[in-house]
This record gives C-alpha cells, structure tokens and sequence, in this order.
C-alpha cells in the first residue's frame, strides 16, 4: 500500500517519500482504518523532525491523525462495526491504511464532512481540555494567547458556551495587540506583550491564561494573573531560557502547569472524553467553519501540501486525501 514514510529525522522536504509499505495488521484493542484525509499539523513536522513527545520507530510512516472508515479489528475491539466512520489518533496517518487503538478513535456523526471529522483528535479535544483544566466559573476572564491559531478559535467558542470572556493576543506588523474575542476588535495595542497587556491594564486581570509560546513573555503573562490565577502551557514556539523567582508564583498563589494531548487524553476520565466528545461533535456540527480547509492534495503530491501548509497567508489547514 502507498504510504508517506521517513527513515530519518529532519525536514519533512528532506527526508520524506512515498513508499510502498506491507498492509498492516491490528493487534489486540486495535482496528485497521482505510484513511479518508488528514490534516497537516505543527505537531506532524515536529514529529517528522525527531522534536516531539512521540519518537519516530524507522522506517516510519508520517502523521499523527486522520479520518477514515473500519475496515478490520484486532482481539478484544468491543462494540465496533465495519464500515463505521471514525476520526482517530495515531502514529503512522499518511497511509492509505492505518492502525489505530480504540481508545484513540472517535465515532464520527452522520452530517459532519471529512474535512472537519480529519481535525478533531487533536486541535478540538486540546482545546476542550486546555479550558477544562482552567476549571473557570462563568463570568471569569481568560487570555489566548497565539491567538490567530485554530485552538484559539475553537477556545473562544468553547469560552463563550461557558460565559467565560475570552482575549485573544496575537502578533501584527507594529509589535502586539489584545482583541475581544467575541468580536475580534482591537482592545490594546503595544510594541510587547509587556506594553500590549500594560494598555488593557491588565496586571492581575485574568483569572487563567493559555500559552502557546513559552519564552521570556510568560514572567509577563504570570504578572497578568490574578491571585490564585492559573497559567497553562501547551506550545513552545519560544524555547528559549529565562529566569524565574519562586516569589513571583508563590505570593500570587499561581498554579503553572503543562498540557500535552496525548497525557490528557491517558488521564481522563470517560466522563470527560463522552462530554468532550459530546460538545464538540454538536459545536462543529454547527460552526465547521471553527476548522478551516485551505487545500486538499492526493497522497502522491503531498510536497505541494507541505509547500503551501508552509506558506498559507491565511487561518486553515491542508489536507492529504485519497
């Protein structure tokens, strides 16, 4: 079968080619999955790069979620039938077909398309979680930050549904700027996210704060919470070192923790995942336009994907397809 596969770590349009791989077999609480589309996300390149929290096994095939119907289940898959549209998670996507375990696929609605179904194990249940872990009663305040990002966009929605008021920072040509996010006007502008937040006055304003860039900003964002405010950390489009006093957290009894996917997802509780499920399915049923699709290429033609996923000027994602 056709398969996008990698033998070594590096830039995705360095070390990938499409490859003729053996058809693979499910194991036990695994189906096999005949793959429909696949979105092309930051966390694939980090992946195919060798820099993610999930190492490549080689040779390997690329992609990390997708949406596709059953075509055969290993032992012990309860409950499950051929033919049953899923989304799913799991290493090895950009195939024509691939394995996935049952605690990682999703039934997918009748009415909802492809192109949104592709996107929904990873962008939407980390937003849900993201806003579950603030834990936040109505009326509270949160700031978004990399706000121009799908999650951003689905955690204003889910925000909304909670009466939770939701700001959005995002970079413009100038430096920086707060926008409402329910209507995405203009609250403060700034050179930094310093002056930017110093505009809106912001230090202790938010109840949380949900970062994904990491960097000297977050002593920033840490000044902008209120006393027993919370800051979550799920990107690192930053990396870079800084110095933290263990003062400026404990006065303001914070709580700074990290979010990964794929931890969240180990942890929660079946509660979680049918309600998380439950609401997301019924939002995206209703706005698909919160998961945007910019481009659709076949397998054999995914450097033109990478190339504009690369290149996009504007909110959306590129998908392989069959």
């Amino acid at each position: 079968m056709k398969a996008i596969t990698f033998e070594q770590s590096g830039r995705p349009e360095d070390v990938l080619h499409l490859s003729d791989i053996p058809r693979p077999v499910p194991g036990e609480n695994q189906v096999l999955i005949k793959v429909a589309a696949r979105p092309i996300q930051p966390a694939d390149f980090l992946f195919i790069g060798g820099r993610y929290r999930l190492q490549p096994v080689f040779p390997q095939p690329a992609g990390l979620e997708g949406v596709g119907t059953i075509v055969e289940s290993g032992p012990g898959v309860p409950h499950l039938t051929l033919g049953d549209r899923v989304a799913f998670r799991s290493v090895g996507t950009w195939t024509e077909l691939a394995v996935a375990p049952v605690s990682r696929i999703y039934p997918v609605p009748p009415g909802i398309s492809d192109e949104v179904a592709s996107q929904f194990a990873l962008n939407p249940l980390t937003a849900w979680g993201l806003l579950a872990g603030c834990s936040l009663p109505a009326s509270s305040r949160i700031l978004i930050t990399a706000g121009r990002s799908i999650v951003a966009r689905l955690l204003v929605e889910l925000a909304r549904r909670r009466g939770v008021e939701a700001t959005l920072l995002v970079r413009t040509d100038a430096g920086y700027s707060a926008l409402d996010g329910s209507n995405n006007s203009i609250v403060a502008s700034g050179a930094t996210v310093a002056a930017t937040l110093q505009d809106i006055g912001a230090a202790g304003y938010f109840d949380a704060i949900i970062d994904a860039v990491g960097g000297v900003d977050s002593l920033t964002l840490i000044d902008a919470l209120k006393q027993g405010g919370r800051l979550i950390s799920y990107g690192v489009l930053d990396d870079s070192e800084f110095t933290l006093k263990a003062s400026r957290i404990l006065y303001k009894n914070l709580i700074w923790q990290g979010f990964g996917i794929d931890s969240w997802l180990e942890k929660a509780t079946g509660e979680q995942l049918k309600n998380a499920q439950q609401e997301l399915w019924e939002m995206l049923a209703n706005k698909p336009e919160l998961l945007p699709v910019i481009g659709r290429f076949d397998l054999p033609v995914f450097k033109e994907a990478i190339g504009l996923t690369r290149d996009k000027h504007q909110p959306g994602k590129v998908l392989l397809v069959n």
